[in-house]
């Protein structure tokens, strides 16, 4: 094998089973490595594969999000804008026809006939228009209600193929550490094949070679599921679209 013109001689040997170990390490290093070379680009294609989706379901669950805000958007507005400016509107004669009525009571308990009787009065004199303001603050906050509750119900299929999102974000991040976890090894593994490489140390060098490519197919089956998991996020992602509303 090419590779092993990297090992320059066999070290010193101490005896027959020094001959054989070193002799079963170049077996390994030279059994493994086409595997191993194999299994690195399926990684990075896995990896690629990986990004991509991700990209693309993040740009679409944004996208669902941003037109499920839309959704009667200038409607709500407009009835909001509305019923804030009624109540505001209405404010300054509601809060005193309420002061007055405090005021009043205040009046009866302190036995001050004569100001209760001048408060209940005022208060009586703007009891009309005070009901009217209130009825027209209520017509348009519940039309608000209304409208609110309306667009909810409209959205409501979209959001609840949404549901299952988050939880396979939590699967993948979680599995995101485990991965990060392999490939640190991994990397160790491949600085110590290197370095039993340049030693000229093939009994280290394929040990190291034997615990990456054992790393590897950790980090293989991890991005598989990951992988699988983008595949769920894309399918709900695919179903929330198709219940937007029109």
């Amino acid at each position: 094998m090419i590779l092993l013109s990297f090992f320059i001689g066999i070290p010193l040997q101490s005896g027959a089973a020094a001959a054989a170990d070193w002799d079963a390490a170049l077996d390994t290093i030279h059994n493994l490595y086409g595997s191993y070379s194999t299994l690195q680009d399926t990684l990075k294609e896995d990896t690629l594969k990986i990004q991509t989706l991700r990209k693309q379901n993040n740009a679409e669950l944004k996208a669902i999000k941003a037109q499920l805000q839309a959704v009667d958007q200038a409607l709500l507005t407009r009835l909001k804008t509305a019923a804030d400016t009624i109540r505001k509107k209405h404010a300054p004669l509601l809060e005193q026809y309420t002061a007055l009525g405090q005021q009043a009571t205040a009046a009866r308990k302190a036995k001050d006939i004569k100001r209760a009787t001048m408060l209940d009065l005022k208060r009586n004199k703007l009891k009309t228009a005070a009901a009217a303001a209130r009825a027209e603050v209520k017509k348009a906050a519940e039309a608000l209600a209304a409208a609110r509750k309306l667009t909810a119900g409209k959205i409501q299929p979209a959001k609840n193929a949404l549901t299952g999102i988050p939880a396979l974000k939590k699967q993948i991040k979680e599995s995101g550490k485990e991965l990060s976890t392999a490939q640190k090894i991994r990397s160790e593994a491949d600085k110590g094949y290197k370095a039993g490489v340049k030693q000229g140390d093939a009994v280290s060098a394929a040990a190291q070679l034997k615990l990456s490519f054992s790393q590897m197919g950790l980090i293989h089956n991890l991005q598989q599921k990951i992988y699988d998991w983008e595949k769920r996020i894309a399918v709900s992602l695919g179903t929330a679209k198709s219940k937007l509303p029109k």
